[in-house]
């Protein structure tokens, strides 16, 4: 049986809630690496407004290396842990009643508007909003829209035909991705996530929209166009306040071996590719033929492909790997601050991931990217050509297209997709709508603006 766990509130939280005379309460929702970088520059803007936050963790990820370190960075303090446990439907269950249960009080008791705001295609997102909702509050969402877009099935087959039959043009399949025809929605990949971003929308009272792309997506789904705004990606922000710290950065100390090497930076951690044998082993056989091609490849580990290579028998040949090939392959612990995956993401050759927050992170820096995936959630990125999809199927097929990315100068591009100033933007339309709503949960009454039709005689 798994321990039960309680909530963790910072001492003096409560006294100084009693204390502040605001109306609003801006709560950033956090629980993963990518949610703690993505929404920081948000919660630093609110504090620099002077505004009401409460910072909460749900606890699904709090070790140094995944939460405690870039929190230290962005100078962040966790108002309250709702340590969640369990399996994901547990842990779904538990931030939805914990979560709900702060929610009411906070306007119960403490008389402020919950003012939640979430990111991405996470459990926390797709949990906190529905605390939110179900006690008629409305989330903002922060990357809000975002959907798998898949080359179809014809493309696929065509391509691992033409392949196996010797038949494979680098610059031809990068040019063929680029082609919006060939797309199509409705993967459920990556899971839950795809679930969970779709999931949140409903109880959306702002949507805070990457790039057009997701802005048609969300008008194409019926929502509302007047709560949604392209803003630009929250990471682009981090990424700014990151690269000043570049020179604090102790990467290049703790992977020696890739300084000044045109090295690929890998992780993987995605549920479909990690719990799926067959896929692991062809992305694993992809980066051992890499290897021994000579590449320098740094693999970062995380917890879904190290308990990958345990569950699938690989640790043997890992470490074999490891001793035979010092001088270009490293695989080792993920790095704890942002400021040093910059430092060395900005410096590879090329990006190697099934991370979505990775596909933006390369884009922003200027470093090819290979996705190891059928589809992506950043297909913008494919479409501008920074960004190419690696299908785990064939290792052989895998490796090529690795092949072809590192220093590819097609890939990279003067301008990044995702803007500057998007916690400002993000923040000054909240702002606006609580002065001319009071509140950004509506029934249809009040969002039609119908309250001075009444009549009831």
């Amino acid at each position: 049986m798994e321990q039960e766990t309680s909530i963790f509130i910072r001492d003096g939280f409560y006294e100084e809630l009693k204390d502040s005379s605001q109306k609003y309460a801006h709560i950033i929702m956090i629980a993963t690496k990518p949610d703690i970088i993505k929404q920081a520059p948000l919660y630093i803007e609110l504090k620099k407004r002077g505004k009401l936050v409460i910072l909460i963790h749900t606890g699904q990820h709090y070790d140094y290396n995944l939460s405690k370190g870039v929190l230290d960075e962005f100078g962040m303090e966790v108002d309250i842990n709702l340590n969640i446990f369990g399996k994901i439907h547990k842990k779904y269950s538990l931030i939805i009643e914990r979560l709900g249960d702060i929610l009411v009080d906070l306007e119960e008791n403490y008389q402020k508007i919950p003012i939640p705001y979430v990111h991405g295609d996470t459990l926390t997102a797709t949990t906190a909003d529905k605390a939110a909702f179900l006690n008629k509050f409305a989330v903002v969402h922060v990357e809000a829209g975002i959907r798998t877009f898949t080359p179809n099935k014809d493309f696929f087959h065509e391509l691992f035909e033409e392949y196996e039959k010797g038949k494979f043009d680098w610059d031809e399949y990068y040019k063929s991705l680029q082609d919006f025809d060939i797309y199509e929605r409705g993967s459920i990949e990556p899971y839950p996530e795809q679930f969970d971003t779709r999931a949140i929308e409903g109880s959306t009272g702002f949507f805070a929209v990457p790039v057009d792309l997701y802005k048609q997506t969300l008008k194409d789904e019926g929502f509302p166009k007047e709560y949604i705004k392209v803003v630009g990606n929250t990471i682009s922000d981090a990424i700014e306040i990151s690269k000043s710290k570049i020179p604090e950065s102790k990467a290049f100390e703790i992977y020696p071996t890739m300084k000044g090497k045109d090295f690929i930076f890998i992780t993987i951690h995605r549920r479909e590719n990690c719990e799926k044998k067959e896929r692991f082993l062809v992305i694993f056989n992809a980066i051992k033929k890499l290897i021994e091609k000579g590449v320098y490849v740094c693999f970062l580990e995380l917890n879904a492909s190290k308990t990958a290579i345990e569950k699938y028998g690989l640790s043997e040949e890992l470490e074999k790997l490891k001793e035979k090939y010092k001088k270009n392959f490293v695989y080792g612990p993920a790095l704890a601050h942002h400021h040093e995956v910059i430092d060395m993401i900005s410096k590879a050759g090329a990006v190697v991931t099934d991370s979505g927050s990775m596909q933006e992170e390369a884009n922003i820096v200027g470093v090819p990217c290979v996705t190891i995936r059928f589809g992506s959630d950043r297909t913008e990125t494919i479409l501008a050509g920074t960004n190419i999809i690696a299908p785990p199927i064939n290792s052989n097929l895998v490796a090529d297209i690795v092949l072809g990315a590192i220093n590819n100068k097609k890939m990279i591009k003067k301008e990044h997709l995702y803007g500057k100033d998007v916690s400002e933007k993000i923040v000054d339309k909240v702002q606006s709508m609580l002065k001319k709503h009071g509140k950004l949960f509506k029934f249809d009454d009040e969002r039609l603006e119908l309250e001075h039709f009444y009549n009831w005689n």
